[in-house]
């Protein structure tokens, strides 16, 4: 058995297109608990590989799978040797928010006891240039022929509004709580979709005659009253899904499944925007800007205002967030500037 029979493995969560994204997914919640079978059925999910039948080995009774490799020709392993495989080809699976890894463990005397384990980078990695993934919108079916269109978090997520960013930032720090059980896991999820993915709507236009008409144009824009009708709406439909299988699906996968895709878009932009940002996230506690920042949100808004010259702060929530953090991370560098000068005229004194 050779690696190099087969077509190269993806190296980790963030070279992943939204299908195989999906796929990894509904591999993982299909077989959870069970990571030897995990592993191997993903591999060869993400390579498209053919599996034969399984059959007994005529020496030693154990079964054996035929695959088809790169060069096209049959490739034959034993189920130790499939997972051994995929094990090394896909150590990132297993930790899709990334794993810092840990230091080895020794006893009194200074032996090793246990053995350090490396880290393994996540979808989330800095500037992520695959960010923009092939699929903009995702379909979730209300019934046999009804269905619902929403926007996909786009590149970096260019599209969320500050406002949207505000509701999310909110949500997030509950997803993963202790203690959780479904029904409050459910929610949670369907709290955090129906703020990410922006559902389409007809658009209003004004008409030269000074009315207000409908035109057959649709438009996808956040709405924070929309949101907490469709927090209800996913969370019946998360609800119907059985574990392992997904009765109600979005594209092909379970909504569950369109929450961890969704999940990880979110986690990478926000990665990308603290290293975009770094005087805005930089550090933590007094260090980190933002905090500061949204501790004192009414304060912080007037002066966007001012900045952008809106003339109402609904304005400045409906504005796309790198906008704001641009004018956020200004305002942190030009305090920055008059507290070294502060300084420097004390010193001088």
């Amino acid at each position: 058995m050779t690696q190099a029979a087969l077509p190269r493995p993806p190296q980790s969560w963030s070279t992943l297109t939204w299908t195989q994204l999906c796929l990894c997914w509904q591999t993982k919640m299909r077989y959870a608990g069970r990571p030897d079978v995990a592993r191997p059925a993903t591999l060869m999910a993400l390579l498209s590989l053919e599996a034969g039948s399984g059959e007994a080995d005529a020496h030693t009774g154990e079964k054996h799978y035929r695959l088809r490799g790169k060069d096209g020709r049959p490739w034959i392993v034993t189920p130790r040797e499939l997972s051994a495989l995929a094990r090394e080809a896909l150590p990132w699976l297993d930790y899709p928010y990334g794993d810092g890894g840990e230091p080895p463990v020794t006893d009194d005397r200074g032996k090793v006891i246990k053995e350090a384990r490396p880290a393994v980078p996540g979808y989330v990695s800095p500037m992520r240039d695959a960010m923009v993934l092939p699929r903009e919108t995702v379909a979730v079916r209300c019934g046999l022929w009804c269905k619902r269109v929403f926007q996909m978090p786009q590149a970096a997520c260019i599209n969320l509004t500050w406002q949207q960013y505000r509701s999310l930032q909110a949500i997030v720090p509950q997803l993963f709580g202790e203690g959780l059980n479904r029904r409050d896991v459910v929610a949670l999820q369907a709290k955090f979709l129906a703020h990410a993915l922006v559902p389409r709507s007809l658009a209003l236009f004004d008409t030269a005659a000074g009315s207000i008409r409908l035109r057959p144009h649709r438009e996808f824009r956040y709405n924070a009253e929309q949101a907490d009708g469709l927090e209800q709406w996913f969370e019946r439909r998360l609800l119907r899904e059985k574990p392992g299988q997904g009765r109600v699906r979005a594209d092909g996968a379970p909504l569950s499944v369109i929450f961890h895709t969704v999940f990880q878009c979110y986690q990478t932009a926000m990665t990308y925007y603290a290293a975009t940002y770094p005087a805005l996230f930089g550090g933590g506690g007094k260090n980190n800007k933002l905090q500061d920042a949204l501790a004192g949100e009414v304060s912080v808004i007037n002066r966007v205002m001012k900045y952008a010259g809106y003339a109402e702060q609904q304005q400045v929530y409906d504005s796309n967030l790198p906008f704001v953090f641009e004018i956020l991370d200004t305002m942190t560098r030009e305090a920055k500037e008059i507290e070294k000068m502060n300084a420097k005229m004390k010193r001088k004194r």
